[in-house]
């Protein structure tokens, strides 16, 4: 028995000061997990990456010419305490403001491919929904698949929906609208190129396709031919319920905003790393947070700034510290209540008093 007494006291104490050294992570990933949608995830990683993998990234920047990516990673070094070897920042001073060939090179890719890395290359992608023209084109041509039973892309008919709604946006509010009408604009593009995550146009896809409105799409689709913009605002308010449009919107305003701050790339490197609406409404959030550091911080991080599946074995072993803590605790205080009880009762209970041996009779 003494010896059970024994291990029990000597694991308690264990548990105790081991929980108590690890109880504090615990704390921080309680945070992580709260605050993932704001950035804690990517907050945690950035910490643990070594100062040579910052360097090694803004000079392989640099050494593409690529001036904006170079700035942001710095920026973002900087912003973590990160001390950069002043040769970097000499090179990166003397880099233009301005690539001319690189912009040449990537609206020309734009222009044949179809494809765009830059603001350059987008602008071109752009300027043809900016003027309703590409919008009208995939509203009838999804449109007529639509009336002629044929198959339709939901997701392409919604954007041309609520891209032609921007237009009109835009111009009335003399381009404010304008970020939110890039942000349309890039997710149809993304979505013809097929570089759109296949959970985001699902969810969104099969949404739109139980609203539709056949009599207003065919209204829309007869003023989109005779190029009647202004009158179509009237059936493009009934093609699709508000709710499943307002999918489309809160898509395109999350896109806009991580654009305005990021440029293209980081519009891009988003849409890889989110698996649906509800990963790019965060990334969203983050780039808000970050600023023109977001194109680094993605650079860096890619899907790590919103996943935690390598990082559950860490936040596991919080976990595990924390409640090895309170197992420990709960013993080491059941077992110190239990003990104080029992000497307080003692030096409570009253004496008795010795009765005196009684002599005893002579036969």
């Amino acid at each position: 028995m003494y010896l059970l007494r024994a291990i029990g006291r000597s694991v308690a104490t264990t548990l105790f000061l081991l929980g108590l050294v690890l109880s504090p992570n615990a704390y921080l990933a309680i945070r992580a997990l709260a605050l993932a949608g704001q950035g804690a995830i990517a907050d945690y990683r950035l910490k643990s990456i070594p100062p040579a993998q910052y360097e090694a990234a803004i000079s392989t920047a640099m050494d593409r010419g690529d001036g904006d990516l170079a700035r942001s990673l710095m920026a973002l070094a900087k912003d973590q305490g990160i001390i950069v070897a002043p040769v970097l920042e000499q090179r990166l001073a003397a880099l233009p403001a301005v690539n001319l060939g690189n912009v040449l090179q990537q609206g020309w890719s734009c222009v044949v491919n179809g494809d765009f890395d830059s603001e350059a290359g987008f602008a071109c992608v752009l300027a043809t929904d900016v003027t309703g023209i590409g919008d009208v084109r995939d509203l009838v041509g999804e449109g007529s698949n639509y009336v002629q039973g044929k198959s339709v892309n939901y997701f392409t008919l919604g954007i041309a929906t609520v891209g032609l709604t921007l237009t009109a946006a835009t111009v009335a509010s003399l381009g404010g609208a304008l970020p939110v009408r890039a942000g349309a604009s890039f997710i149809k593009a993304m979505s013809k190129l097929g570089k759109l995550p296949p959970k985001l146009t699902g969810e969104i896809g099969l949404a739109l396709a139980r609203t539709v409105d056949t009599a207003a799409l065919g209204e829309a689709m007869n003023l989109g031919r005779e190029l009647r913009f202004g009158e179509m605002q009237a059936p493009l308010a009934r093609l699709f319920k508000p709710k499943s449009l307002a999918m489309v919107s809160d898509l395109a305003t999350d896109f806009g905003t991580i654009g305005s701050v990021g440029g293209v790339r980081a519009m891009k490197l988003s849409a890889e790393a989110a698996d649906d609406a509800r990963d790019v409404k965060a990334l969203a959030k983050m780039s808000a947070k970050y600023k023109d550091r977001f194109l680094g911080v993605m650079t860096m991080l890619g899907h790590g700034a919103l996943r935690l599946a390598d990082v559950l074995l860490t936040l596991s072993g919080w976990a595990l510290g924390a409640l090895l803590w309170l197992i420990g605790f709960a013993l080491f205080l059941t077992r110190t209540t239990g003990r104080t009880a029992r000497f307080v009762a003692r030096a409570l209970r009253p004496r008795r008093r010795r009765q005196p041996r009684r002599a005893l009779a002579v036969a």
